[in-house]
C-alpha cells in the first residue's frame, strides 16, 4: 500500500492517549511510530491525557498550519479530530483502536492490522459531509433519547471490556426508558413526536456496530433520521437486537427520514460520536445541517449503502 505522494513533505501530527484502554494504547502508539518511521514520517506527537486536552492540542495542532492530523483510538478521539480539521482542509487519518470505531468502521477503515491501518491513514483524501451544529462538528451521528443514556452510562463503565459494555448499559438503563416527546423540523417541515430514539446520522453506525442508519451515506449532502416511536421497554428491546443488522428499519414504530437540516426541540441529553453534546432544553432546540466536504478523510471507502 503506497503512502501519500507528493514531492513536499507533510507536516503530519498525531493525536492519542497512552493512558487509554487502562493504559493498553500505549503499545498500539509504539507500533504506529514505528510504522511511521518506515515510511520515513517523524511526526509531531500530541499527547492528551484528558478530552479537554485532546481538543486544545488538536485545534492547536491546526492553527499552526499541520497539514495532516492522525488520531489513534476510537470515536471519541475520532470526534475530536473531527471538530478539529472540519471545514479547514487539513487531512484526516483515523487510525482505530478503539472499542465501538463506529466512524472506522463505516468508512472502510477497520479492516487489518494496525500497521495497515497507518497505511491507509497515510493515503489521499475523500471529502466528506459532517453533522454541524452551534455547538461543533460531529462525524457518526447525534443522539437523543435512550441511546444517549446508554452511551452515557457504557463510557463511565469499567467492566465488562469492549463492546459487551453497550449490551450491559443497555440493560441496566432499560429500566428507567420512558419515551419523549420531542418537536422535529425537518428541512423546515415540523413534526410532533413521541420518541424512545431520535438518532440523526452521517454514518450507518452506532453504539459499537449498530446498523441505525443502513441507508446513511456520507457524501450525499443529507442527514438521515431514524426515530424509534412511543414504544414499551420490551418492545424497544426487540428493536435494538435488530439493529445489529439493520432489520429495525421494518419496525412499525420505526419512521426514517431523510433531510439536509434537522432541528430537534424537547428534554434530555445530547450525545455526538458517543460524546457529551450538550442538553435539550424546551424552546432551547439543536440545529443540525449537513456540511457537504467538510471533512477530508485519509483512505476513507465508505461501504455501499442497504438501498443503494
Amino acid at each position: 500500500m503506497a503512502s501519500v505522494a507528493g514531492s513536499e513533505p507533510e507536516h503530519i501530527a498525531l493525536l492519542a492517549n497512552p493512558a487509554a484502554r487502562a493504559g493498553r494504547a500505549a503499545g498500539d502508539l509504539d507500533r504506529v511510530l514505528d510504522r511511521l518511521h518506515t515510511h520515513g514520517i517523524d511526526a509531531e506527537l500530541l499527547v492528551a491525557p484528558s478530552r479537554a486536552a485532546a481538543q486544545e492540542v488538536a485545534h492547536g495542532a491546526v492553527s499552526r498550519g499541520v497539514d495532516r492530523l492522525l488520531v489513534l483510538g476510537g470515536d471519541g478521539i475520532a470526534h475530536l479530530g473531527a471538530q478539529a480539521v472540519a471545514g479547514t482542509g487539513v487531512t484526516l487519518g483515523v487510525v482505530a483502536g478503539g472499542t465501538g470505531n463506529d466512524f472506522a468502521r463505516a468508512l472502510g477503515l477497520l479492516a487489518g492490522t494496525l500497521e495497515e491501518r497507518v497505511d491507509r491513514a497515510l493515503l489521499e483524501p475523500t471529502p466528506l459531509d459532517a453533522i454541524e451544529t452551534d455547538a461543533g462538528f460531529a462525524a457518526t451521528s447525534v443522539i437523543a433519547g435512550f441511546p444517549a443514556t446508554v452511551n452515557a452510562r457504557a463510557n463511565r463503565m469499567s467492566f465488562p471490556r469492549g463492546t459487551a459494555r453497550y449490551t450491559v448499559a443497555t440493560l441496566l438503563e432499560l429500566f428507567g426508558m420512558r419515551p419523549t416527546t420531542y418537536r422535529l423540523a425537518l428541512d423546515g417541515e415540523a413534526h410532533d413526536v413521541r420518541a424512545a430514539v431520535v438518532v440523526v446520522a452521517n454514518t450507518r453506525f452506532f453504539g459499537a456496530g449498530m446498523d441505525i442508519c443502513p441507508d446513511a451515506d456520507p457524501a450525499d449532502g443529507l442527514l438521515d433520521v431514524c426515530i424509534v416511536g412511543d414504544v414499551g421497554r420490551l418492545e424497544l428491546l426487540r428493536s435494538f437486537q435488530k439493529v445489529q443488522t439493520g432489520r429495525h428499519v421494518g419496525h412499525p414504530k420505526v419512521t426514517m427520514r431523510r433531510a439536509s437540516e434537522v432541528v430537534l426541540d424537547g428534554n434530555g441529553p445530547v450525545r455526538a460520536d458517543g460524546e457529551p453534546f450538550g442538553e435539550l432544553e424546551p424552546h432551547r432546540p439543536c440545529a443540525m445541517r449537513a456540511a457537504p466536504g467538510a471533512l477530508r478523510l485519509a483512505g476513507a471507502s465508505p461501504p455501499s449503502p442497504v438501498g443503494g
